[in-house]
């Protein structure tokens, strides 16, 4: 590559880390560092930053598991298999049904769970979360929320937003509305993101709430307008939602 577009590639790397820094709410002394220290600080960026953030963040992890999926697909599913085969315990267990369960195979998934779920680990947490969903994707929603309920029962210490978030919406799709709006209305106060609110000012609106369905919509929007630029871009789908469903109501 000639000189020149070398240049003009840390040049263009430059600026697009700096808007980055802008667009979501760095701290400011990551400009200087940028500006200051090109090639370096670009990399010290990359690591302390951006890196970390996309290891945690669920987009992060989301984003990671399509790529693989891309260039190599089936191959997460092949290795959980050969785990399983090769070792079948209750890790190995948990690791392929969750990745039967994002690859739709909610029918495989039951079968490698109820292998697991035998005597020791016939309540373990993680797998009976599991359990749940697979019933849940399969429109078993009654089932779902009985074995959510018993997982509860046998756990009292296990917490889980995602499981809280599941049984909420099991009951929901079970017609059980009022208890439904009562467990968003609780999971909203701590769940990490926008979605169990928005859920709550739709269960809410379907129960012929508007008036409450609109002060939590209102809520939820107002709070996303102070929160940092990459809380607003990893919570994106739910706040579109939430802001249509606000229109549809005007």
């Amino acid at each position: 590559m000639p000189q020149s577009m070398t240049v003009l590639l840390t040049y263009l790397i430059q600026v697009l880390l700096v808007i980055h820094v802008f667009v979501t709410g760095r701290n400011r002394y990551w400009v200087l560092v940028l500006l200051f220290l090109p090639l370096l600080g670009g990399a010290a960026y990359l690591l302390m930053e951006v890196l970390p953030e996309l290891r945690a963040s669920v987009g992060g992890q989301r984003l990671r598991r399509r790529l693989r999926a891309v260039v190599q697909p089936g191959a997460s599913l092949r290795t959980h298999a050969l785990a399983w085969e090769r070792s079948p315990n209750a890790d190995n267990a948990r690791r392929y049904a969750e990745a039967l369960l994002d690859a739709g195979q909610a029918a495989a998934a039951e079968d490698i769970l109820g292998q697991a779920l035998t005597g020791l680990f016939s309540t373990e947490p993680n797998l009976l979360l599991l359990r749940a969903r697979a019933r849940f994707a399969a429109g078993r929603t009654g089932e779902a929320v009985e074995i959510l309920e018993s997982l509860r029962r046998e756990n009292p210490e296990f917490k889980s937003p995602q499981a809280h978030l599941l049984y909420a919406r099991a009951l929901e799709a079970a017609g059980r509305s009022a208890s439904a709006i009562s467990e968003f209305r609780s999971l909203a106060s701590y769940f990490p993101g926008a979605q169990a609110r928005y859920r709550l000012a739709r269960a809410l609106h379907a129960a012929g709430e508007p008036g409450q369905a609109r002060e939590e919509l209102e809520l939820l929007l107002n709070d996303a307008r102070l929160a940092p630029a990459h809380y607003r871009k990893a919570q994106r789908q739910w706040l579109r939602r939430a802001a249509e469903l606000l229109r549809s109501m005007a």
